[in-house]
């Protein structure tokens, strides 16, 4: 039975092995990613169409549909809130100086608390 510094040794040999081992065979231009490309050359075709039909599927499904559409509505409305936030605050500025439009927010506000507390 080994002890506990044997295993250790043992255990760190075996990391700096397959280390070593990785390094040799899958670093850039090493024979194992070399072997690779050259595999994934000869399949180009059927991984095409494996991934064409995937992403066909994925885009034309609905899920994938209402993802894209909530994502584009999100980023166009931050958009124009970003582009027209100061034109906004000009206009609310403007209708809060107007003592009729400023009653009817209030009213509406109230209306709103009426109808969340009721």
């Amino acid at each position: 039975m080994m002890d506990d510094l044997e295993q250790k040794i043992l255990n760190s040999v075996r990391s700096a092995m397959g280390e070593a081992i990785e390094k040799e065979l899958c670093g850039y231009n090493k024979p194992l990613s070399l072997l690779t490309a050259k595999v994934v050359e000869k399949h180009q075709d059927e991984l095409f169409n494996i991934i064409d039909s995937q992403v066909s599927q994925l885009i034309g499904g609905d899920d994938f549909r209402l993802i894209i559409k909530e994502q584009l509505n999100k980023n166009l409305a931050k958009t124009l809130i970003n582009r027209m936030g100061g034109e906004l605050e000009k206009q609310v500025n403007t209708l809060k100086q107007n003592p009729q439009t400023r009653a009817k927010i209030m009213l509406a506000i109230s209306e709103i608390i009426d109808g969340i507390t009721n």
